[in-house]
């Protein structure tokens, strides 16, 4: 990269807004200007991995940084969209056979990216997955599980090394089954005993695949190896029970069961998040840990930021913030109460009888509306 200047630890300051935007050595963008790395662990990650700044956003960096400072959330929205294309290309090269040299760093500049996103603002990162039907699955369901890993192992008291490792695992969990992962996406069939075989197979080819690319973390190998496991021994590959099954793999199997309930599928529609997080609780009965799947729900909300409501007035919202309850969100509503929509979205709170939320509605219903809706968080910043 010699268009670009490779950064040191004197150029970038612990928890102040980045000066410029900053890139990996391929001059794939990790983070933009105004944004701050918190964690001192990040920035040594980011710095080893090789961290580069354009000449050109050096000598502007003063103009950048004053500009930026006040759009954390927007940026974190952005991070995100842009996480998923660094994810979506990482995927496509490794499933063609490239990368495999560079795959682990680059799954650790991203781990890192989404940490720091949560930090940020953990609303918008929910928000903007929670958002999201038109990045393949693959892409989206690792994210996503790798955030729920993220807010349910910080809420455990799980220090942030470790939490890395556990988001490096999750993003990494189903990466056997890269090369039929479209094909499983769009089948609308039963599966053929081949697939069935297949997937059974995956968590310990998974992990068979990330030893040979250096992976020498036994939680990170342990949690991808495992995450079917269910705590009555009826999951595999080693049909493995109660404390067998560490903690961090608990964590990431409910974060993949979730993420997989609330997507649409050709052979089903998405739960809702209040549906999915019911049958967390009570069909899973035995298998799954009932203590963290208590945490989950307090993290990610009964109505999580990105979810789409129906108000008792009858309007149709967004759920922008959680709130301490749970069952008030700030929300901002997009559609009248007649069904037209509305020019300007309202916020609205929920604590007010007559904006009640009286339930999630399928956001696949209001797909129409989704510029209105990103606009919440990558507009003007309600």
């Amino acid at each position: 990269m010699p268009s670009y200047h490779k950064l040191t630890s004197t150029e970038i300051r612990l928890g102040e807004p980045l000066p410029f935007s900053v890139y990996d050595k391929s001059g794939i963008l990790l983070l933009k200007a105004g944004y701050s790395i918190n964690v001192q662990r990040h920035l040594d990650i980011l710095l080893e991995n090789g961290l580069y700044v354009r000449p050109d956003e050096i000598a502007s960096r003063p103009v950048a940084a004053k500009q930026e400072r006040n759009r954390e959330e927007a940026n974190t929205f952005l991070i995100l969209d842009t996480a998923k294309l660094r994810m979506q290309r990482l995927l496509e090269q490794f499933r063609r056979g490239n990368l495999r040299e560079d795959f682990l760093k680059r799954i650790e500049d991203l781990a890192v990216t989404l940490q720091e996103a949560c930090s940020h603002d953990t609303d918008a990162a929910l928000a903007n997955l929670h958002l999201d039907y038109e990045t393949s699955y693959a892409v989206v369901h690792h994210m996503q599980a790798a955030i729920l890993c993220e807010i349910t192992a910080k809420r455990l008291g799980i220090k942030d090394e470790a939490r890395l490792t556990l988001v490096k695992a999750a993003l990494t969990h189903d990466i056997d089954l890269l090369d039929i992962q479209d094909i499983l996406d769009r089948q609308a069939t039963p599966l053929t005993p081949e697939q069935r075989d297949r997937i059974r197979a995956h968590p310990e080819r998974s992990a068979k695949i990330l030893r040979e690319l250096g992976v020498t973390d036994e939680t990170w190998l342990d949690a991808v190896a495992h995450h079917h496991e269910r705590l009555d021994g009826s999951g595999y590959p080693d049909a493995l029970s109660g404390e067998a099954v560490r903690i961090p793999t608990r964590i990431l199997a409910l974060s993949d069961i979730y993420s997989a309930m609330i997507r649409d599928r050709p052979y089903r529609k998405a739960m809702v998040t209040k549906e999915a997080m019911r049958q967390l609780l009570l069909e899973q009965g035995e298998k799954t840990d009932q203590r963290l799947i208590q945490m989950m729900i307090k993290e990610v909300g009964v109505f999580p930021p990105g979810a789409v409501v129906r108000l008792a007035n009858n309007e149709v919202s967004v759920v922008k913030h959680r709130q301490e309850s749970g069952l008030s969100p700030i929300v901002y509503s997009f559609i009248k109460s007649t069904g037209m929509p509305m020019l300007t979205p309202l916020r609205r709170e929920t604590v007010a009888p007559e904006h009640r939320v009286e339930g999630i509605v399928p956001f696949s219903d209001y797909r129409g509306s989704i510029a209105v809706i990103r606009g919440l968080w990558v507009g003007s910043g309600a």
